[in-house]
């Protein structure tokens, strides 16, 4: 069953064609399901940093291909973002360097109204998912469940119809995949798998700091798991017997401390 928000998801549609506006506009309101209020439409970057200062918007749908307008830049400069990102555009050169921005969706010119349906659909879902983590309920489809001492000891994964709720302990680490994350985990003696629609930065900040490290910009591991560190010429690290990790170089330091700190063995 898909999520639907109790309140609608405010979004700014930006594109310096002003019929693309009103395209998107359109199909967002004849053909998507999932309440939205369009919060502004903006055709530069400047109109846009008015808009977002002004209304707050929980998204922005953001043209990449803008003239005169570097919209990369422009959400750097707007770093922190307090919103999320679903880029539109007539091209597909930029996906891997959107993604990188940890965007909700990638959609391209002619849009596809089945894509965008689902683009909404994963919007309104992350918007919940941060919701909960704000107010210490994380819901599903991801839950963090706290066990009888208060802290959290389970972690439920939707993927398509089926419903995975594991132990932490069990969770052996997550890779980065675009906005997307890879969930690896154990049940029974299997190691399972599952695509999430959350960015690793989410699971960073959701999951025990004590328990989860960031060695590589793409891998966050359950150092429960962590059976070896590799010191050669690429740093690296050996989880759960079964896989082989890089570590960033600027990140092996401060792995070390933190096994250290939090009683892990020597490794």
């Amino acid at each position: 069953m898909s999520y639907v928000p109790d309140q609608p998801i405010s979004i700014l549609i930006v594109d310096d064609e002003k019929e693309a506006c009103k395209n998107l506009r359109n199909l967002i309101t004849d053909y998507v399901t999932i309440p939205v209020q369009i919060a502004g439409i903006a055709h530069t970057t400047a109109e846009a940093a008015t808009l977002i200062a002004a209304e707050s918007p929980d998204a922005v749908f953001l043209d990449i291909n803008m003239p005169g307008d570097n919209v990369f830049e422009f959400l750097e400069q707007l770093s922190p973002l307090t919103f999320e990102i679903v880029f539109v555009t007539a091209y597909d050169e930029y996906a891997v360097k959107a993604f990188r921005l940890n965007a909700v969706d990638y959609l391209l010119k002619p849009i596809d109204i089945r894509e965008l349906i689902n683009a909404v659909q994963k919007l309104a879902e992350k918007l919940h998912f941060k919701k909960g983590a704000i107010s210490g309920m994380i819901p599903p489809p991801t839950f963090l469940a706290p066990g009888r001492n208060g802290k959290i000891q389970q972690i439920t994964l939707k993927d398509n119809n089926c419903i995975e709720v594991v132990d932490l302990k069990n969770v052996i680490y997550i890779a980065a995949n675009g906005s997307y994350s890879n969930v690896f985990f154990i049940r029974g003696d299997q190691v399972k798998e599952v695509i999430m629609s959350y960015s690793i930065a989410d699971y960073e900040e959701l999951l025990p700091p004590s328990l989860f490290y960031r060695i590589h910009k793409s891998y966050l591991v359950n150092c429960m798991h962590v059976k070896q560190i590799i010191r050669k010429d690429n740093l690296a690290v050996n989880i759960h017997d079964k896989f082989q990790l890089p570590i960033g170089r600027r990140r092996y330091t401060g792995l070390m401390t933190f096994l250290q700190h939090n009683n892990f063995q020597d490794v």
